[in-house]
């Protein structure tokens, strides 16, 4: 094995987060930590475009949201890092995995769409449309399904590492670097960006595109054993990107005396980069760390509980507004932030496993 990527190792415990009597830690911390950095988000986002950009309370919202843009794509990686392997019959991926998530769909969906038409007296017409798009939180229900029909299509491709790297390759360049490439240089020379998205537009590219690269990343990442070497490089690389992502969008938006989030897209260079090194750093903490039989089981619970938490933790974000009035600017955002966020993942929890206790709703979450 040299220092940097060591041959395919055998994870076939991981198959499943739940039929598996030996789970993979890491996996339940990321899916713990995941969930938090998504709270943390939403949080951050309240007052986002309300506050002047020159502000120091517009700085601490761009602080803490640029520090953990890394959520969403870590799910997406953890996804498929356990679907990409194994095997999953078609049938049983449409009857078990996609069904449950349209399960959750309607269940949260119809709350969600419910509770705004009493509080906000919409019409019934707004109140469906709301139902059948979803919460803006529940794109990512939409986005998973999408990932899942398309795994018996991408699952040989992943049997050879070769192909895999190719994969990659071909999604950093097309996912990340051109698109990213093109939006920077829109804020400068417009006409120039419109003739390269016109040529590529041509080219009819899109096989790699999308959440699928992250998707396969984490795949990847699961599969190989990286050299202290490598990890070192990867890390570098993610602390750039976190930097990036708070210094860029602070230098753009003042430039531009307005909030621009062109560099918290999830599929760009930057936040890839801080997922990558959260997803590697995670690996290489609790593959070497045995955590004790105890704290095993407390992750895994946790880990079961996240989905719930990530479908409800809305609600408690906006019923602290409705009812306390609390939000992000009821005082100094760098303390407000924490505060809200450490609250919203408590409660969200609790609520989780509540209803993973009541036989009727536990297939909700």
């Amino acid at each position: 094995m040299t220092d940097e990527v060591s041959d395919v190792k055998d994870n076939t415990h991981a198959t499943t987060l739940e039929s598996s009597n030996h789970r993979t830690v890491y996996f339940d911390v990321l899916r713990i930590i995941a969930i938090c950095a998504v709270v943390v988000v939403h949080v951050s986002a309240q007052n986002f475009l309300k506050s002047g950009v020159d502000t120091p309370e517009w700085q601490a919202l761009n602080f803490y949201d640029s520090i953990v843009r890394w959520g969403v794509p870590v799910f997406v990686m953890i996804s498929g890092a356990l679907f990409l392997q194994g095997e999953h019959r078609i049938e049983k991926l449409y009857r078990k995995n996609i069904a449950r998530i349209l399960v959750a769909f309607i269940f949260w969906s119809m709350l969600y769409a419910v509770k705004n038409m009493i509080f906000t007296d919409c019409s019934w017409k707004d109140t469906l449309k709301q139902f059948l798009l979803g919460h803006y939180h529940m794109w990512f229900l939409f986005m998973i399904v999408g990932l899942y029909i398309i795994v018996p299509l991408v699952k040989p491709i992943v049997k050879s590492m070769e192909l895999t790297k190719y994969f990659l390759l071909l999604s950093f360049v097309f996912t990340f670097v051109i698109p990213q490439t093109v939006k920077l240089v829109s804020l400068k020379y417009p006409s120039i960006a419109s003739l390269a998205n016109g040529m590529l537009g041509k080219v009819y590219f899109h096989f790699t595109l999308g959440y699928v690269s992250l998707f396969v990343c984490g795949y990847y990442l699961n599969k190989v054993d990286l050299g202290k070497r490598m990890r070192a490089v990867i890390y570098v690389l993610s602390i750039c990107g976190f930097l990036v992502t708070i210094v860029g969008t602070s230098m753009l938006s003042v430039s531009g005396q307005k909030a621009n989030v062109m560099l918290y897209d999830y599929l760009t260079v930057n936040v890839m980069l801080e997922a990558v090194g959260i997803f590697v750093l995670m690996k290489d903490i609790f593959e070497r760390k045995a955590v004790g039989v105890r704290i095993e089981k407390v992750l895994g619970l946790l880990a079961k509980y996240s989905f719930g938490a990530y479908l409800v933790h809305i609600l408690v974000l906006d019923e602290l507004v409705r009812i306390f009035g609390l939000n992000t600017l009821s005082f100094y955002p760098a303390f407000s932030i924490p505060v809200i966020s450490v609250i919203v993942i408590v409660i969200s929890f609790v609520i989780s496993a509540v209803l993973n206790h009541i036989p009727l709703l536990k297939k909700t979450v």
